[in-house]
């Protein structure tokens, strides 16, 4: 019966009873009115599949799949990382198929990759009808109605809508299979189905997308909003709850035939053991050795140990994605409610007026930098954004702008008119505003960037700047199509407005500190030749 022992059913499932599930119904009556009203009962006793060795067993819930199920009982819509064959997919179909018999007039979407996965999908929900008992038919005195390529419904109004794409059918129910392939293939398509399949879902209703990862896409920006909704206990009900299932805890993830550990599968597994506090078993070294020598490093993207790993693909030219999930993610250091009132806030700019105009909000202290805010937009005069940053009632140290700002542009009769600086800062002294202005040296793009992996380790920010933690996860190289590989340059897109104002900010910082830095080992020096700090 179910795959699960009684320490991990308790702790998934509180407010169920284990000794219950293993005991069988002692008559028709029993089965009926007890047995019958629980969903977890049914999906693991009443519903046939056809297993990974082709042949028909009665569905039986396995350990990742409880670990779902579970975390969709906790919360409706949920965000499923996974590494291979862990069953997801699988599960999802029962559940929803047992759902749209037991219970009238939902509206159940399927949203496979493609056609041919549709086609699969509809076999599949076809087989688990056709093997369902004529005793639970009858019971339910439901029927088959409409059986074609695209639904499946049945005489309690209730229907499968099995689809690539949904966006005018107001939906109950909704799975989304391997979503991170589709965004890695059709970005356009990812983006459909956030902005359509995904709004087609009623609110409280389940929920779930699940897929391995595939690089940096719709997917991964999905699973980080989550996380990130997690950390802060943000969770609305449109939120997605984030479940990671590692190959690690997979019970099929395992190999009776010894392999020789090599010196890099030992410095990994060295690595694993001690960040997850756990012992890796020999048939579990085994087997990640026999994929590891089929696959190569597309294995921590197949079969990850780790979110990180599973994000951290081959094909993958962002510049700060991996040192901001080790950092900043991992570490925690995304937080709700992070400004001070005790600290200047210094604001950051990247200047646009057909363009984005992007503000960073940082406090430092020692040694520390904490983006507090952020604001975009596009459009407005620099004194609009001055007008928004004044008005949050911050003490504003100074506002550092880009180096085009002291540029002076041709007035009439060819005379130098005032530049944007001098404009700003005459604003600033009309408003009443105690804070200054400076702008920063004009630095190359390579620079910026390493000053921004400079200080990642260092930074903390705050949950409402969606903005600038998507720039941090998202801003890349560019991606030549015909040589198959990442040219030299950023990718000029959404998130490059905002990677500017955060090399601004970095390189500043950076200089900043090292000037601190430097005063402090002159003081040293001077107290340890006079033995007076002067």
């Amino acid at each position: 019966m179910l795959k699960i022992d009684r320490e991990t059913f308790e702790r998934l499932y509180p407010d169920l009873d284990y000794d219950w599930f293993f005991t069988k119904p002692k008559n028709k009556q029993e089965l009926e009115q007890v047995y019958f009203k629980s969903k977890l009962w049914r999906l693991n006793n009443m519903y046939s599949i056809i297993n990974k060795d082709g042949e028909p067993v009665v569905f039986n819930m396995n350990y990742a799949q409880h670990v779902t199920y579970a975390a969709s009982r906790q919360h409706p819509r949920i965000i499923i990382l996974k590494s291979r064959q862990q069953g997801i997919s699988t599960l999802w179909l029962v559940s929803f198929f047992d759902d749209a018999i037991w219970a009238p007039y939902l509206n159940i979407g399927l949203m496979a990759q493609g056609t041919d996965e549709a086609a699969m999908l509809l076999e599949r929900v076809k087989f688990m009808w056709e093997q369902l008992s004529d005793g639970v038919k009858n019971f339910l005195n439901i029927k088959l109605l409409k059986d074609n390529a695209k639904a499946f419904s049945f005489s309690n109004h209730s229907t499968m809508f099995i689809r690539v794409s949904f966006r005018s059918t107001a939906l109950q129910r909704l799975h989304i299979s391997e979503f991170g392939k589709i965004a890695h293939k059709d970005p356009k398509r990812a983006k459909e189905t956030k902005t359509g399949t995904l709004q087609a879902l009623g609110k409280g209703n389940t929920g779930a997308i699940e897929s391995t990862a595939e690089g940096r896409n719709e997917f991964s920006f999905m699973w980080d909003a989550a996380i990130i909704a997690k950390m802060s206990n943000q969770l609305a009900e449109k939120d997605f709850y984030p479940v990671f299932l590692p190959w690690i805890e997979d019970p099929d993830c395992v190999s009776d035939v010894y392999q020789t550990t090599t010196a890099e599968a030992a410095k990994y597994f060295a690595k694993l053991e001690k960040n997850l506090k756990r012992t890796l078993t020999q048939p579990q070294k085994n087997f990640w050795i026999i994929q590891y020598r089929e696959l190569g490093d597309d294995i921590y993207q197949e079969y990850p140990a780790t979110p990180e790993e599973a994000f951290a693909a081959s094909r993958d030219g962002t510049y700060y994605a991996k040192v901001f999930q080790a950092n900043v993610i991992e570490f925690k250091r995304v937080v709700v409610d992070l400004y001070d009132p005790n600290l200047e806030v210094d604001v950051y700019c990247d200047i646009g007026v057909d363009d984005y105009f992007v503000m960073v909000f940082v406090q430092w202290y020692k040694g520390e930098y904490r983006i507090v805010g952020e604001y975009i937009n596009n459009g407005y005069s620099t004194n609009f954004y001055i007008d928004h940053a004044e008005a949050r009632g911050w003490r504003i140290g100074t506002y550092y702008f880009p180096h085009d700002m002291a540029v002076r542009e041709l007035g009439e009769g060819n005379g130098l008119a005032r530049s944007r600086e001098d404009m700003a800062l005459e604003y600033l002294k009309e408003i009443g505003s105690t804070a200054k202005l400076d702008v920063l040296e004009k630095t190359g793009v390579e620079h910026g960037i390493e000053a921004v992996r400079r200080i990642v380790p260092k930074l903390w920010i705050d949950t409402a700047c969606e903005y600038l933690i998507n720039c941090f996860n998202n801003y890349s190289k560019e991606w030549d199509d015909k040589l198959k590989q990442w040219k030299p340059k950023p990718l000029h897109n959404e998130y490059c407005h905002g990677a500017d104002a955060l090399r601004g900010m970095a390189q500043h910082l950076v200089e900043k500190q090292s000037m601190h830095e430097s005063q402090m080992r002159v003081r040293k020096r001077r107290v340890r030749n006079t033995g007076h700090d002067v």
